[in-house]
């Protein structure tokens, strides 16, 4: 039935007719940037790869391309409205101008990733949050952040703003960050920011054994929507309009939640569990007015 409903959907945007004679969706440069590997259980899955083979597998008639790029490479290609669309991109205002989007998973807010035996010396409150604002003040303390990506407006305010040290490298990478936390482990780093899923990545199940510790970042605490992203142009609407129909079902939902719980603590999936429950009970519907 859902494949059914896909195919429909597809027919329809293609249709002279119909949708506003959109155009055509017959292949998708599919731009891929979280390409870890995480536990669960004894195996070990890819929550990227298996969205872009669930979509594929629901959108026969439209061939997926996947290209690993880092974010310059990725929004390069949508600012130059190629006939491309990114996988998994956090949603702020500016991304907005450039694409339209579709939601795929509620992420935990970024947390501060440190070395251990550099804890001590960070700024926190009395809660236990770093205060970022001051840590990028501080010079003798090394910071490297992936180059263009985006970490929320907040977070993003505090990275651009004129006090942070110039202690405070941004690196280049194939994807979004993977040679961040190597740099950590091997001491040419001491912090960086990510999602609290990259260590259960690195750690391949033995948390107990990393150098590294993630913490709560002060005035950062709301959870990031991550999405789809196609560029906005008449043929990207076409793309998130297909898409959003195959991941707007039961279906789709489910498949999208179970990718996310595999990557994050157990203790976190917990605390999200209500909020979840309601952001996936709306993902297993098409968006309205996309």
């Amino acid at each position: 039935m859902l494949r059914q409903a896909a195919g429909l959907a597809l027919a329809c945007a293609a249709a002279p007719g119909l949708a506003g004679q959109a155009p055509e969706v017959e292949a998708i440069t599919w731009i891929v940037s979280n390409t870890m590997t995480v536990p669960d259980g004894e195996r070990m899955r890819r929550p990227a790869e298996e969205l872009t083979q669930w979509l594929q597998a629901q959108l026969p008639g439209v061939v997926f391309k996947p290209v690993v790029a880092n974010a310059e490479r990725s929004w390069a290609l949508i600012r130059e409205r190629q006939q491309a669309c990114h996988a998994g991109a956090a949603r702020t205002p500016e991304r907005e101008r450039l694409a339209y989007f579709t939601n795929t998973w509620l992420v935990p807010p970024t947390q501060l990733i440190v070395r251990q035996d550099r804890r001590a010396a960070l700024p926190v409150d009395a809660r236990g949050a770093v205060d970022l604002e001051a840590l990028l003040a501080d010079a003798s303390l090394r910071g490297v952040f992936t180059q263009g990506r985006s970490y929320g407006s907040a977070l993003d305010a505090m990275l651009s703003a004129p006090t942070a040290s110039a202690q405070r490298q941004g690196v280049f990478g194939g994807d979004y960050g993977s040679n961040l936390l190597p740099m950590l482990i091997q001491n040419r780093a001491d912090y960086t920011l990510d999602a609290p899923n990259m260590l259960v990545s690195l750690a391949g199940g033995a948390e107990a054994d990393m150098p590294l510790v993630a913490l709560p970042i002060k005035g950062a605490s709301e959870p990031v929507i991550s999405g789809i992203a196609c560029p906005r142009t008449p043929w990207g609407r076409a793309a998130i309009r297909l898409i959003d129909a195959a991941l707007g079902t039961p279906e789709g939902a489910a498949m999208l939640r179970d990718t996310l719980r595999i990557s994050l603590p157990s203790d976190v999936q917990r605390g999200y569990r209500e909020a979840w429950d309601a952001f996936f009970k709306q993902r297993a519907r098409p968006t309205p007015g996309l």
